[in-house]
């Protein structure tokens, strides 16, 4: 089994970084130390350019990279991927799992750079019964010029607000007819969850909240998301989840969020999702956060616990 070690109080972000991209940030750290003492005007653009939040949404999905996919064009469209029990292994559950900002699906399959100790991967945290569908974003142009895997486009590169309702409206339509095929697939839809990552968080969340009471849906895990709402430009969530919350039984089921404490930038704790979790406080009898800390937003293997947190205890039987 592949070691997937529990987080650890006290690690810094510096001291999980990699050796390379410390050299690379040390770098940086003094050309703008060099800039500074020159007294550049372009300095604070310069910072702004580099915030984590920019860097992450700047950064390539490697999946294009690998396949040699022209990076500019919306006419690019990555595969879903999908994994299914271990053969001789009743299918006991399925989580649709989607997602962050220019990534892809097949980036959580074995070797892949976000596969870590997932229950779908060969390993010790493997659960046998369960059928993981990875679905990837389409291609969109966003404001400020990147063509990048994205479940809808941004207002603009600071924040988190939806953009484009039409992308929007087309990953609801697509998404939600996946989950309504797996419903169909196993039978039950106490037995389909819904999850994901960053952005994927946030927007599987969206449909969750759309489609949890009518289908009848399993649970929700993600991570470094925040509770989608009219005022982030996801219109009819709010309602959405008010209907959910007047779903007594429906209120009841799972819905797990890991959020960031120290997340300042990509989707920042006290701005974004405190916010937005205050909605539900003490009307949402299924909700729990887990707060984490010392990695800001890149948490790493961190995702694959609580995955897997969730489904030994709401799917015991995957891991028969």
């Amino acid at each position: 089994p592949r070691p997937c070690i529990p987080p650890a109080p006290g690690f810094s972000q510096w001291a999980l970084m990699p050796t390379s991209r410390r050299h690379v940030v040390a770098a940086v750290a003094a050309v703008l130390a060099a800039i500074a003492l020159l007294g550049c005007p372009r300095l604070p653009r310069l910072c702004f350019a580099l915030r984590p939040a920019r860097l992450e949404r700047g950064a390539r999905c490697s999946c294009r990279v690998r396949s040699g996919l022209r990076p500019d064009s919306e006419d690019v469209v990555l595969a879903d991927v999908e994994v299914n029990p271990v053969e001789d292994h009743v299918h006991a559950c399925t989580l649709i799992y989607l997602h962050g900002y220019s990534r892809c699906g097949s980036e959580y399959l074995p070797q892949g750079i976000l596969s870590f100790c997932m229950p779908w991967v060969p390993g010790g945290d493997r659960a046998r019964g369960l059928r993981a569908v990875l679905p990837t974003a389409r291609c969109l142009q966003q404001p400020w010029g990147d063509c990048e895997t994205s479940w809808y486009g941004y207002a603009s590169a600071d924040n988190n607000r939806v953009g484009d309702q039409k992308s929007l409206a087309a990953a609801r339509k697509r998404i939600g007819r996946v989950v309504r095929d797996e419903v169909a697939r196993i039978g039950d839809g106490r037995r389909v969850f819904l999850g994901g990552a960053s952005q994927g968080c946030t927007s599987a969340l969206d449909i969750y909240l759309r489609l949890a009471s009518e289908l009848r849906l399993g649970g929700f895990v993600g991570s470094i998301g925040f509770v989608p709402s009219d005022s982030k430009g996801f219109m009819g969530s709010t309602r959405a989840l008010y209907s959910l919350l007047a779903d007594a039984e429906q209120a009841q089921r799972p819905v797990w969020l890991q959020c960031a404490t120290d997340d300042r930038e990509a989707v920042p704790w006290r701005s974004v999702v405190q916010p937005s979790l205050k909605r539900t406080q003490g009307r949402l009898p299924g909700l729990l956060v887990r707060e984490v800390s010392g990695r800001g937003h890149g948490i790493e293997e961190w995702e694959a616990h609580i995955i897997n947190d969730f489904l030994r205890m709401h799917a015991p039987e995957a891991y028969r």
